[in-house]
């Protein structure tokens, strides 16, 4: 018995990286395939809305030929003319592609800087997110302003107030002030999201992973108007509730 279930878990772990690998393949090889369009309008033509169209059928494509799919539940229709700071929860890797592919909306990314040294990709990453060095309180600033600027370009920034992937057995980690502040220096809404099972598709552990069908539950805008005093305390709290509870939803209806 023993010697059967070792080799279940071999042969499962086996499956998994493999899969991993496959999605990291497709992911490199449409990355390869959009580098032309990706430099003509961040170098030459100086589009970014356009980089974002293409990152997000980017995302799209690489999901799809891996297998996973998303069930995407709109709380309310979002406004194509107005911008919003949106506010996810952070427990996968796989969770940038998913915020990307569930919205027809031009994204960027408040992201570390690590990833900008990657060749190639990461010089990609750098002149179309918005950087950010948790570790400097200047560099915290200029994103900051960064931010507030693309918002007012009609961008829509997305910012995981966690600031971070959690640990595995931590459910949602206590949110960073980052974009409330900004929200309400900007009074623009915040849109939060609630990725529950990204994990289960996704996890840290390389030899864990599989396709399958990912839920997104994109909440109601909120409205500045209804939060007490405009505090950012406030604002962080609604924010964290929400996505608190269609998570414990999530784990009750399994």
């Amino acid at each position: 018995m023993k010697w059967t279930n070792f080799n279940i878990k071999t042969f499962s772990s086996i499956l998994s990286s493999l899969w991993r690998l496959w999605f990291f393949l497709v992911f490199m090889c449409i990355f390869i395939f959009f580098i032309p369009a990706l430099f003509y309008f961040t170098k030459i033509s100086r589009d970014q809305k356009i980089v974002c169209n293409i990152t997000r059928y980017w995302s799209k494509l690489t999901l799809f030929a891996s297998g996973v799919f998303l069930k995407i539940d709109f709380e309310k229709d979002l406004d194509k003319n107005e911008s919003y700071i949106i506010c996810p929860n952070h427990i996968s890797s796989i969770d940038i592609p998913v915020i990307l592919a569930s919205f027809n909306k031009p994204i960027l990314f408040m992201a570390k800087k690590e990833y900008s040294k990657i060749p190639i990709f990461g010089w990609f990453y750098k002149n179309n997110t918005i950087i950010v060095n948790r570790d400097s309180n200047r560099d915290a600033y200029g994103a900051f302003l960064d931010s507030s600027n693309k918002l007012d370009k009609g961008f829509n920034v997305c910012i995981f107030p966690e600031g971070g992937i959690p640990p595995p057995s931590t459910k949602l980690r206590k949110f960073k002030n980052g974009p409330f502040k900004l929200a309400i220096e900007k009074k623009k809404k915040i849109v939060p999201v609630t990725m529950p099972n990204n994990k289960e598709c996704f996890p840290w552990s390389y030899f864990k992973g599989r396709p399958g069908v990912l839920n997104v539950k994109i909440h109601t805008p909120i409205d500045l108007d209804y939060i007490e005093n405009n505090e950012v305390k406030n604002l962080n709290n609604k924010v964290y509730n929400t996505i608190f509870e269609e998570l414990s939803n999530y784990e009750n209806r399994q």
